[in-house]
């Protein structure tokens, strides 16, 4: 077993012992990503709106161990990459929290470009046994927020098993323990069998709507599948309402 998985197979074992967090390695891949140029660029009732959608996941998963959040959509193209992608910034910018954000969504990975960093391995090759954890994580230099890109692509077939596989559950889990905030990013629910897999692991789950562009039938089909899931279902971003400002509404669209 590599070195990752007994890292991983400690931090199941500190969990459930009361031991507190564990140390996960990170690599000494480092990315600068100025705090105040991004501060500069972002609108304040934005940074209001992505404050209140992190209250609200305080809220709705205060109960549970670990604050692994899913970020999905019903159809591809409304937004959900860059939700998470500034949530993460701006939970990252208290320096006291350690936040982390994975690429999983393979039929569109935006990650590492949002963030420049490259995308040489990634969770696909931690899944398949190709890479150390050590080896995907990307720390920017502020230090509060670490990325992890997805990787290699794989075809569908291959692709499914590894994020149905016990690496990915222990994956998340000591991810989870680990880290203050886990932000998810994955293909939207209706197009990629994989999500619901990865919704049914994480302890919070957020859709993205955009406003004017996905009809409210193809909406209640997507919340239906992720009111099935075991992840508590946050609530709605619906995205470019008004000046690409999202609202975040709780329950329903």
């Amino acid at each position: 077993m590599s070195k990752i998985f007994d890292a991983l197979r400690k931090a199941e074992t500190a969990k459930k012992s009361g031991s507190g967090k564990v140390s996960i390695p990170r690599t000494t891949k480092s990315v600068s990503r100025g705090k105040t140029s991004f501060m500069k660029g972002l609108d304040e009732n934005f940074r209001r709106s992505l404050l209140n959608l992190r209250n609200a996941i305080d809220s709705e998963i205060k109960k549970r161990d670990s604050r692994v959040v899913m970020f999905t959509s019903a159809v591809g193209g409304e937004g959900k990459t860059m939700i998470a992608s500034y949530l993460a910034r701006v939970l990252a910018l208290g320096e006291t929290e350690k936040i982390l954000i994975i690429d999983c969504a393979v039929n569109n990975p935006q990650i590492h470009d949002l963030f420049g960093v490259k995308n040489e391995k990634g969770v696909l090759d931690l899944l398949s046994g190709e890479a150390e954890l050590s080896e995907v994580i990307t720390v920017l230099d502020e230090g509060a927020l670490d990325i992890i890109t997805i990787g290699t692509i794989r075809s569908a077939d291959i692709t499914q098993p590894l994020f149905n596989s016990e690496r990915m559950r222990s994956f998340i889990n000591a991810v989870g323990e680990h880290y203050d905030y886990v932000l998810v990013d994955t293909s939207a629910i209706l197009e990629a069998p994989e999500t619901a897999i990865i919704g049914a692991l994480s302890t919070g789950i957020v859709i993205v709507v955009e406003a004017g562009r996905t009809k409210r039938e193809v909406i209640k089909r997507a919340m239906t599948m992720v009111e099935k899931l075991d992840g508590e279902f946050i609530g709605s971003v619906l995205n470019k309402k008004k000046y690409y400002i999202p609202e975040f509404i709780y329950r329903r669209v």
